[in-house]
């Protein structure tokens, strides 16, 4: 999700401060235009407007504790498999007045085909970067949501029907 996030919005002129597990992930981000890369939220200096947030666990609240007065927390998966924790009294030394949006693929007000055709015509203009990690056959679908699932692909798996 990293430089589908990064590129377009830094593209649009926002300022990208990205949060990767390693510096070979963060490489990428830097040259898709991230102006900082760290390796863990506390290192992330803020105040953000607005941030994304999918590890979930205790990131989620380490990154509310970074928001701007009024900022927003886009939650969108909980890939530490760790619920989160908010204590309400963190909004009064931080973030006042935060809003924390979860986000749903299947809660928009366009249609996912759309979503798709915005997605292939900013990859054909150039200006969207999709990392391919893997290529195979559909009949291995299970091996590859599971090699996802557990971070074994970076980047997107593409299914091909034979």
């Amino acid at each position: 999700m990293g430089h589908f996030v990064t590129e377009p919005a830094t593209a649009a002129g926002a300022q990208v401060t990205a949060v990767t597990r390693n510096a070979e992930r963060g490489a990428r981000l830097a040259e898709l235009g991230a102006t900082d890369v760290v390796h863990h939220v506390t290192d992330a200096q803020g105040p953000y407007d607005i941030v994304l947030e999918s590890t979930g666990g205790p990131a989620l609240s380490l990154a509310l504790a970074r928001l701007a007065r009024r900022g927003t927390v886009i939650w969108f998966g909980q890939a530490s498999r760790m619920p989160a924790t908010l204590d309400f009294f963190d909004f009064f030394t931080g973030p006042e007045s935060a809003s924390i949006r979860h986000f749903h693929y299947l809660d928009a007000d366009s249609r996912l085909d759309e979503d798709l055709a915005t997605l292939v015509r900013l990859t054909a203009e150039g200006r969207l970067h999709p990392e391919i990690g893997r290529v195979t056959d559909w009949a291995d679908t299970a091996t590859v949501l599971a090699d996802l699932r557990d971070r074994r692909i970076r980047g997107k798996a593409v299914l091909s029907m034979s």
